[in-house]
């Protein structure tokens, strides 16, 4: 049996706090709210409350004048990163994958944003006249959450994660997801279907969550598993400071055609290092990782 059999024999451990991401994301999910609605809900999360208004002091925001309460946070963060943020600390206090040698918090976050901001701009771009606003935020949140396994995969079983990435390092030609299932015995897919459909998360960002690195997907999210799985080939592209990434059966699939690729690719490079800045204001001193892949 291996390790992660062993640790699913009973309900997956979540702590009391993952239970509060569905009731955030449920709060969030109306792209009609104004900031004043979206402070109100923040409000009755106060580590996230702070830390926005930290965040909206800092020099990555520049703000002219200081930000003294959350409504001004909001208003000077906007609506789409206030979101995408209040979901990303709900989850990084949820789990501890610092016990984890090699987890990078860094890496793994401006990776989560980078596949956030890649979703949403290609779910804009495409020509499938039934993608809206909805399907666009839609997009971002499954982005924000595709790798979630891997968090909770290091926080539970920390040695096991660990050699994973040391597999990695040592191998460069192994990927991680199969380098979780030699050592773990199931990557970050299979743990992140299993959390997801226990916080009872809608079916699209399960799939998402499960199968986003499995190209021959044929479900009913496969165009929202399809464009996860590009926006993350282009947050891995950008981290390895890739000129271009390649055309793949994705994008032939979503109908996207090279340019529209190549554009939203460079944008993620032009924001690369503004996304590094966000994440290390956000998360600073959280990272013992020696692994950065």
């Amino acid at each position: 049996m291996t390790p992660f059999q062993q640790k699913i024999l009973k309900p997956i451990e979540l702590p009391t706090m993952a239970k509060n991401i569905h009731v955030l994301m449920q709060s969030l999910d109306n792209d009609s709210l104004t900031y004043q609605q979206i402070a109100k809900v923040i409000k009755h999360y106060p580590d996230i409350t702070a830390r926005l208004i930290f965040l909206a002091n800092s020099s990555w925001s520049a703000p002219i004048s200081p930000i003294s309460n959350i409504e001004q946070a909001c208003s000077r963060l906007g609506t789409s990163v206030v979101k995408s943020i209040s979901i990303a600390i709900s989850i990084s206090n949820s789990f501890d994958p610092e016990k984890c040698h090699g987890f990078n918090t860094q890496h793994f976050w401006t990776t989560s944003l980078l596949v956030t901001e890649a979703a949403g701009l290609l779910a804009s771009k495409l020509p499938n006249t039934t993608a809206d606003i909805e399907f666009e935020q839609t997009a971002q949140t499954s982005g924000l959450l595709h790798n979630l396994g891997l968090l909770w995969l290091a926080d539970k079983l920390p040695v096991e994660t660990a050699l994973a990435f040391q597999r990695v390092k040592d191998e460069p030609t192994l990927t991680l997801s199969a380098a979780l299932k030699q050592s773990v015995g199931a990557d970050y897919c299979i743990a992140g279907g299993l959390i997801g459909n226990q916080l009872k998360f809608p079916e699209i960002l399960i799939s998402v969550m499960e199968h986003h690195l499995n190209c021959n997907y044929q479900g009913s999210s496969k165009e929202m598993v399809q464009l996860v799985s590009l926006a993350a080939n282009m947050a891995y592209a950008v981290h390895k400071q890739s000129d271009e990434i390649a055309s793949n059966l994705q994008m032939e699939a979503l109908g996207l055609d090279s340019s529209t690729q190549q554009h939203i690719f460079q944008q993620l490079c032009k924001n690369f290092e503004k996304t590094q800045d966000l994440v290390k204001i956000l998360f600073k001193g959280r990272d013992n990782s020696v692994f950065s892949n």
